[in-house]
């Protein structure tokens, strides 16, 4: 396993630079203000994707690896359902999404109103990110998970490149316009590069959306409970953009992508590593006990994982802030770590999310998510005017929170299994971490003598810590290169 991940990280750390060099441009190209309205237009778009996509695009990860464990027959049927279903679904969204935004470009906020060319022009790459996140999702579906990892490197790099070049050579009229004509490319490559690999057509004989849903009847309350749970997190995301864009101004908005950027950042190389490795194992067809045993051992590993990324934006959140965007953004440093305990919770939390998904559990699963992001959707515009930026972080924690209490008691009450108590140690000295390393350090100057040598003093208190909650197997795997690099500097010395 620490092999497998350990090469998606380094992809994932790839794929996070990519999009923080295209935060960088964007940032001092635009400036807070202009970032704040791409932040939201973004949004605005991913919303219309998670929405108006039924959570297909995300689950049909767990029929296709279904589907890989029945033999490549099952997986060229499943593959072209999919596909030509996503295909029209898509198309269909995006003219009906855009006719609404031509005749009523309020439906998004007044505040909005003035960008509407904009958001309809961002709203032709809804195809592409449907079809784009289907695409990732069939190469783990085939345990390809390191060519998964880097077919979603090299999309995010061509989008990435279109939206910052877009941004530096023309301003930010161009950039959706680049970045849509980007997406068409990236799908047809990415069809290409399918066939490649995996020997999958984009037709065949026996597909056919209709004939799967006939066949697997589940994927449809499978799609639509899942949809409602995406559906909540998305809405939930775009009124806390909205929020703090309408009350507080353009420029805060802008101050809140950066830390939804640095924190989702951090997700991102988490997050995924969760998507790609773990949960095609969940969804196959392997008793109960094991999938239990795998989602705890990954747990172990990727709560330290998370603390480890976090650690270096927690203790020096000033300078992250300036190097990913520009010395305009220092005013919310002090907010970072909040939103980096949210991020961190949503990742632990998703962990048991996916464990429920592959038990088959995903009633359950979508509608406790729902409950919890209807809260958030309720108590964010109350949390924004009342504590400010803030306040986002602490509403989509609490969501967060919620959610994360009903699942232990669903996994103890229907599956009669319980969270190691030594996972639990880990996820509270994991969170409490974060919030005291958050709440210490930005009252000591970053680079001050004291405060330099404080942070110092700090990591290297944590450093036997890490190393005591370290699973065996890593431990080897940090000796073992620790050997080979002593090895060739006695060979070179030789």
């Amino acid at each position: 396993m620490s092999r497998v991940l350990f090469s998606v990280g380094v992809i994932q750390v790839f794929i996070i630079l990519t999009g923080m060099i295209r935060a960088k441009i964007l940032s001092m190209v635009l400036g807070p203000s202009g970032f704040g309205i791409i932040a939201t237009i973004d949004q605005v778009v991913i919303t219309v994707v998670q929405v108006a996509g039924f959570g297909i695009p995300f689950f049909s990860l767990k029929f296709m690896s279904r589907a890989h464990s029945e033999g490549s027959s099952r997986l060229q049927t499943v593959y072209s359902s999919f596909l030509s279903g996503l295909l029209l679904l898509s198309l269909l969204t995006t003219g009906i999404v855009i006719g609404i935004t031509y005749w009523n470009p309020a439906i998004f906020g007044v505040e909005l109103a003035p960008y509407k060319l904009f958001i309809i022009i961002a709203l032709l790459n809804v195809p592409a990110m449907m079809l784009g996140i289907f695409f990732v999702h069939t190469l783990a579906a085939a345990q390809m998970t390191s060519a998964s990892a880097t077919l979603n490197l090299v999309v995010t790099f061509c989008l990435a490149f279109a939206a910052s070049s877009a941004a530096w050579l023309f301003g930010m009229n161009a950039i959706y316009i680049c970045v849509a004509i980007t997406g068409v490319v990236t799908t047809v490559g990415s069809v290409w590069h399918i066939k490649r690999k995996l020997s999958l057509n984009i037709s065949d004989p026996s597909a056919g959306i209709l004939k799967e849903l006939r066949r697997s009847p589940e994927i449809i309350s499978f799609s639509l409970f899942g949809h409602a749970a995406l559906s909540a997190y998305s809405i939930a995301m775009l009124i806390a953009r909205y929020e703090v864009f309408s009350t507080m101004g353009e420029a805060q908005a802008g101050f809140l992508q950066a830390m939804f950027g640095i924190a989702l950042a951090l997700g991102a190389i988490s997050g995924p590593l969760n998507i790609l490795y773990l949960t095609p194992i969940l969804n196959r067809n392997i008793p109960n006990q094991e999938k239990f045993d795998n989602a705890h051992e990954f747990q172990g590993l990727m709560i330290l994982i998370i603390f480890m990324l976090s650690l270096p934006f927690l203790l020096f959140p000033k300078l992250a802030l300036t190097i990913l965007y520009s010395s305009e953004f220092r005013p919310a440093s002090g907010y970072l770590y909040l939103f980096i305990f949210w991020q961190s919770m949503y990742v632990i939390v998703n962990v048991y999310q996916q464990l429920l998904v592959g038990l088959d559990d995903v009633k359950f699963f979508s509608i406790s998510t729902l409950l919890s992001y209807i809260v958030a959707i309720v108590a964010t515009p109350f949390l924004v005017e009342r504590f400010g930026l803030p306040g986002a972080a602490l509403s989509l924690s609490l969501s967060v929170f919620l959610n994360g209490l009903a699942i232990p008691w669903r996994l103890s009450t229907r599956f009669k299994t319980n969270i190691p108590s030594g996972v639990w140690l880990r996820i509270i000295l994991c969170l409490a971490g974060i919030l005291f390393t958050g709440l210490l350090f930005p009252y000591l100057e970053e680079f001050s003598v004291i405060g330099f040598s404080a942070r110092v003093i700090y990591v290297a208190l944590l450093i036997p810590i890490f190393w005591k909650l370290l699973p065996l197997e890593q431990k080897r795997m940090v000796l073992d290169q620790i050997s080979r690099i002593r090895t060739r500097g006695t060979d070179g010395n030789g």
